[in-house]
């Protein structure tokens, strides 16, 4: 049985400063498009939705419609900025403006029946392209940027303009979510079990795991983990990807297993919290549009759903983008394909729990340096 953490402290802010990079915050890829829309079809979408913050994307698309068909994508944001998060988290700080150190693109292929994840790395070297700011000002395209810095140059429409340049994918629907949002979205879902291979002591996190085993970390522990970068893997932040994709599978692993999408009461928290602490994207805020992505979500199962880190090669102490990796993967993704992720590729900060995963007759082949894993396989998190 997976075994509670005593509260984890919080990092004082003189004596330990707030990382300006507090990892990728994935609670958002299920909550968003799964557990606000299945709520507010069960539980009435015009009083949820009146309390959704929403912005225009720079490109953004046709009119919302509420019977959804067809493949899709949703742009999911973790922003860095320190307004309104507390002292603790940096607000008040000399860290101003906000940064996407979280960005994650969720995949629906048009059979409704299969689902990828891609993790953007925060420091991958791109051609920005021109795109439009929320106040409507043309931000110049920019050649040698590192990702992160989109949210900033433009807001959430900008980031979605380069998250096309990268893929080819058109996408219509945006989310972005905040420190303090995790810490509330994870407690109303109620904790998250995390397989760890040892101890981990990570003071600029706040992330304290006493031993090796299972543990349900929510609230302030499970934004301390996806914050963590020193205490886990190689440190690197691409570490940090692959240990957010082993609290991410084992997510979608545990709402099925808990029947989260059976509890009305539970539905409501999650939904309320969500449409408090997030933005999002004005065809995502559509009522009828959430109901119809959430039940497409809501009915894929975790055996096919895949999750992938943008591919990339070592460029000094950033990285740029592998385009002939990136075609093969987005080209896999185009056509349907299952996505059959290799044990030995769980990437920095993971490894598989138990025997090798088992290898479908039919899953394509990936480029060798994907890498990534699928929801239904259990995976532990690395200590540095």
């Amino acid at each position: 049985m997976p075994q509670p953490l005593p509260r984890t402290p919080r990092v004082p802010p003189r004596a330990q400063p707030p990382q300006p990079r507090w990892g990728r915050i994935i609670l958002v890829v299920l909550l968003t498009v799964l557990l606000i829309a299945a709520t507010a079809i069960a539980l009435g979408a015009a009083r949820l939705s009146s309390q959704l913050t929403t912005v225009d994307l720079s490109d953004p698309g046709p009119d919302p419609i509420a019977d959804y068909s067809g493949a899709f994508d949703v742009l999911l944001v973790g922003s860095d900025g320190r307004a309104g998060q507390g002292a603790q988290y940096g607000e008040g700080s000399d860290i101003a403006g906000a940064r996407n150190d979280v960005t994650l693109l969720l995949h629906v292929n048009a059979a409704h029946n299969q689902a990828t994840i891609v993790s953007f790395p925060r420091d991958l070297l791109i051609d920005f392209p021109a795109c439009t700011s929320p106040k409507g000002t043309r931000v110049p395209a920019e050649t040698g940027v590192a990702f992160g810095a989109g949210l900033s140059r433009g807001g959430l429409g900008c980031v979605a303009t380069a998250v096309e340049s990268l893929t080819g994918s058109r996408i219509r629907f945006a989310a972005q979510i905040s420190f303090q949002g995790v810490i509330e979205l994870s407690t109303a879902v109620g904790g998250v079990p995390v397989c760890f291979t040892g101890p981990i002591d990570d003071p600029r996190s706040g992330l304290s795991i006493p031993s090796a085993g299972t543990f349900d970390l929510s609230g302030e522990q499970a934004l301390a983990l996806l914050r963590s970068q020193h205490g886990v893997g190689d440190g690197s932040d691409l570490a940090r990807i692959s240990t957010q994709q082993v609290f991410l599978s084992s997510l979608a692993r545990t709402l099925r297993a808990r029947a989260t999408l059976a509890d009305p009461v539970r539905l409501y928290a999650i939904a309320d919290t969500a449409s408090r602490t997030m933005v999002l994207s004005t065809d995502l805020a559509d009522p009828g549009t959430l109901a119809s992505l959430a039940t497409t979500v809501a009915g894929i199962p975790v055996e096919t759903m895949a999750l992938v880190t943008y591919p990339y090669l070592p460029h000094g102490n950033r990285v740029v983008p592998d385009k002939a990796a990136a075609t093969t993967l987005f080209g896999l993704i185009a056509a349907d394909q299952p996505l059959h992720l290799d044990a030995s590729h769980t990437g920095r900060g993971a490894t598989t729990s138990g025997g090798p995963a088992p290898t479908s007759p039919t899953a394509s082949s990936l480029p060798k340096n994907v890498d990534g894993q699928n929801a239904d396989r259990a995976t532990c998190v690395v200590p540095a």
